[in-house]
């Protein structure tokens, strides 16, 4: 099948990934719907910052799929995706760490949004192929702190004298995390009584700029290549939370959207609740903080944690089943480097003030 005959469907069209997607998938000959309710704008302007770069809003419908159940399932029925690909989702770990009220916000946008996109999946057509945005923040550092976390959906454990067939064990580190923990529970469980087809996509941090899309620099959704380069670029010292010897794992946001091409080409299987590891990289903030410091001699300080974490581990993931469909990984270094003369051009417009982390997490 031409890929102008693959209709997908992107929920959260216009945010730092949606639009990228949006775009490339239309460049590629995909007939593609967006929605998008502008949850990323508004959250972003009330903590007082902005995206860095002009975002373009590519969606074509603003609506809530965490709210109105009866119009997103309307859509479904009305354009008939081939795909719904599930990026409608807060992403900020912090921001959920806020009070009570962004906490629950996090939880019910991310877990009620993907709840309805598989009812709606199961009630218009089990055969649409969900790929859902994961994180690799539900295999928290304390639980899998020097081994390596397996690639597989779910493990077969002994219990009571039987043996079990479980989600491969995680946890979370946030009120964020928790809601992509019970979102993939949610799906596994789908898949397992309804036999839809579920992909979801434990994703490492991602970092880059591609063509319109945001780029946010702030504590809450500025990831921390992004805002190390931002803090580079106007003089700000580097602010390594801690030791810096957390081990994280990355990907460019062009990676990103190549892979979830390639998982829309080749889907999941009915039934099947089916795990990536959608990561390039695995690197010590410490290295990321040296990597900027070689390009520009800026200045690095440690600053007291305000995250509950370790202050040190060894983090490995079982990453090979994008290799093994055609992802090729660019190169960290050279794509830092092209990230400094993206921000350089929008030195001026950076606001100092909301870079600085002033949400504790205990």
């Amino acid at each position: 099948m031409s890929n102008n005959k693959k209709r997908i469907l992107i929920c959260g069209a216009n945010g730092y990934i949606g639009v990228a997607l949006y775009s490339y998938l239309k460049e590629r000959g995909f007939t593609v719907l967006g929605i998008d309710n502008e949850m990323r704008e508004r959250n972003v302007i009330n903590i007082g910052s902005n995206s860095l770069t002009r975002n373009s809003k590519p969606s074509d419908f603003k609506l809530d799929i965490s709210e109105d159940y009866r119009g997103f399932k309307e859509i479904v029925e009305s354009f008939r995706p081939e795909t719904i690909v599930n990026l409608a989702q807060q992403p900020s770990a912090p921001f959920s760490m806020i009070d009570a009220d962004h906490a629950i916000l996090s939880q019910k946008n991310n877990i009620c949004g993907g709840m309805n996109i598989l009812w709606a999946v199961k009630e218009v057509d089990p055969n649409i192929h969900i790929i859902q945005l994961g994180t690799a923040g539900e295999y928290p550092d304390w639980l899998y702190n020097g081994i390596e976390v397996p690639e597989s959906s779910r493990i077969e454990v002994e219990y009571n004298k039987k043996k079990w067939i479980i989600p491969t064990p995680r946890y979370a580190g946030s009120w964020y995390h928790f809601s992509k923990l019970y979102s993939s529970y949610n799906s596994d469980y789908a898949s397992r009584i309804w036999g839809l087809k579920v992909t979801d996509i434990n994703q490492g941090i991602v970092y880059g700029h591609i063509g319109e899309t945001r780029l946010d620099y702030d504590e809450y959704f500025g990831t921390v290549i992004n805002r190390f380069v931002v803090q580079a670029v106007v003089g700000v010292p580097l602010t390594i939370y801690g030791t810096g010897e957390q081990t994280r794992s990355f990907i460019h946001l062009k990676n990103s959207i190549e892979a979830i091409e390639l998982l829309i080409n080749n889907p999941a299987n009915i039934g099947e609740y089916r795990v990536i590891q959608q990561l390039t990289d695995i690197k010590r903030v410490s290295e990321i903080a040296n990597i900027v410091k070689s390009i520009t001699n800026c200045e690095i300080d440690n600053i007291e944690n305000p995250r509950s974490e370790m202050e040190k581990n060894e983090f490995k993931f079982e990453a090979n089943k994008l290799k093994t469909i055609g992802l090729k990984p660019v190169d960290m270094e050279s794509e830092i480097k092209n990230l400094f003369n993206i921000i350089s051009k929008y030195k001026e417009n950076i606001n100092k003030s909301v870079i600085w982390p002033k949400t504790k997490w205990k």
